[in-house]
């Protein structure tokens, strides 16, 4: 994004996420569209690295045993901090 474009925020692009990432997407308006996923925080500081690469990881990782109940979340969550090598981080 240059000059202040806004993001593409058009149904296909939202489709388009929906249909790859499913309810993992964080984006302005998002919901709205799909009524899925979060919409994106109002004055959210920078992106850092760990949202490029280490929380996609630990969310991949997560969701793949799909938890039901919020103690399989956690349990899932703390499986997959202990599984990436400091290598990784």
């Amino acid at each position: 994004m240059q000059d202040g474009a806004r993001p593409h925020r058009t149904e296909q692009v939202f489709r388009f996420l929906d249909e790859y990432f499913g309810n993992r997407v964080i984006a302005l308006e998002y919901p709205k569209f799909t009524g899925a996923g979060m919409d994106w925080p109002p004055y959210s500081p920078d992106l850092t690295p760990c949202d490029y690469c280490l929380w996609g990881t630990l969310k991949d990782i997560v969701y793949q045993k799909h938890p039901a109940t919020l103690d399989e979340l956690e349990s899932a969550i703390c499986v997959a901090c202990e599984s990436i090598s400091v290598e990784t981080v």
